[in-house]
């Protein structure tokens, strides 16, 4: 008889929390290393990487370690509500426990005038002012941070990628921060998003050099390696007695491609199935976990593939074996021969001897309302959309034993 866990599942497998889960964070030594270089220094932050491998966690350890206060800002909220002022004056109402801010706010927004006062140790500052919300968020973070260094984080960078004001008015409020009005509240930006080009996309609205010169780059949030993957959910089962054999975590490593997220939403479905007296993870039971988890969060990763697909009577469904191989590659960035070549590995009676024409389906799936790919912007390589897009793949599709690639049928 197994003794009852210490912890729940959601306890240790939390996909979307707020919080760092520090019993299952990765440690990602360099990457922390060099966001902990560049959090103390003058210029700002760029943090990059696809979603669900981690950006939040990482820069929220970092800076709760350093203690170097900060607040965030979703930009989705810029998008929502037309303009990056707005989303600031949202953070302000939303968040500040100081009154006489939140009402500078009100009164800006009626064209008043406002005093604003300012307690730093034993030195009151007042100032007399007509605030925007830039500066009176600032201010309010100057105020929490006591006067120490402090960031703004700016999340969620794609949001706004698609509207050119938008990218131009944070553009040009970096810029503005080194204006002496502005420096005095020691506040720098750290944005957070999943383009690996953040800073090509500001450079497009002002002189490049301008930009170049204000803000650094950390090297791009990866999705773990294969040990830290496996390591994460060995951590999560033997936290809650749960006895999965090697075999069953790589399954559940390659599934989800080692996404931080998608392990986490994998791990709590395989830590919540019903479980004979010895608690062991089945295949049986890791397959109605998968088929569970693809219903949660895969459904509409599962129509875009659909749409992609041959039709069932092509003799040798090429572009199935196309999207099969997608699947099977462990790049992230990949061009017309590495899928080409993983093709004829997993093809190989179909593929002998025949010209593929791989570069004509490529640049199909890249096309359409829906495309699965799309091309980097540098260079001939190309990359998942999203990488829901990969792991619905390796879920959704399998090689038949005649040799071709078939959608597995699901069972909800």
């Amino acid at each position: 008889m197994w003794n009852k866990p210490k912890y729940t599942p959601d306890e240790i497998f939390t996909p979307r929390a707020a919080t760092v889960n520090e019993f299952m964070y990765v440690d990602r030594s360099e990457l922390e290393k060099s966001l902990k270089k560049q959090a103390v220094g003058t210029r700002h932050l760029i943090l990059h990487g696809e979603s669900g491998n981690g950006k939040t966690w990482l820069y929220k350890k970092v800076f709760a370690d350093m203690e170097i206060p900060y607040l965030v800002v979703n930009l989705a909220n810029a998008s929502r509500l037309g303009t990056v002022q707005e989303a600031f004056k949202d953070k302000i109402s939303k968040n500040s426990s100081d009154q006489k801010l939140s009402q500078i706010v009100s009164q800006k927004t009626a064209g008043a005038k406002a005093v604003l006062e300012v307690e730093y140790s034993d030195q009151k500052i007042i100032e007399i002012v007509e605030r925007e919300p830039l500066e009176a968020l600032m201010a309010l973070l100057f105020r929490e941070a006591e006067g120490k260094k402090s960031l703004l984080v700016l999340d969620n960078f794609e949001q706004i990628v698609g509207n050119a004001s938008l990218v131009k008015e944070l553009s040009d409020a970096m810029i503005l921060l080194d204006d002496e009005d502005y420096a005095k509240f020691n506040v720098r930006f750290c944005i957070v998003g999943v383009p690996s080009d953040i800073r090509e996309y500001l450079a497009k609205h002002s002189a490049i050099e301008t930009v170049t010169n204000r803000v650094v780059e950390i090297p791009e949030v990866a999705r773990l390696t294969q040990a830290e993957a496996k390591a994460l959910v060995s951590r999560g089962f033997d936290a809650l007695s749960v006895d999965a054999d090697p075999e069953i975590v790589d399954q559940i490593v390659w599934k989800t491609d080692r996404i931080a997220q998608h392990l986490h939403e994998l791990g709590l479905e395989c830590a919540q199935a019903p479980f004979s007296v010895d608690k062991k993870l089945t295949n049986n039971l890791l397959e109605t976990a998968v088929n569970s988890w693809v219903d949660a969060s895969l459904t509409a990763v599962r129509e875009v593939i659909d749409s992609h697909l041959n039709a069932r009577d092509t003799k040798a469904g090429r572009r199935n074996q196309v999207i099969f191989a997608l699947g099977c590659l462990k790049i992230e960035d990949f061009k017309y021969t590495d899928v080409e070549e993983k093709v004829r590995e997993q093809f190989p009676e179909s593929t002998d001897g025949i010209a593929l024409n791989v570069t004509q389906t490529l640049s199909a799936l890249a096309k359409g309302e829906h495309p699965i790919i799309k091309r980097v912007p540098k260079g001939d390589a190309y990359r998942f959309i999203n990488p829901k897009v990969k792991i619905g793949i390796r879920v959704l599709m399998h090689r038949t034993p005649s040799g071709k690639a078939e959608k597995v049928r699901v069972q909800t």
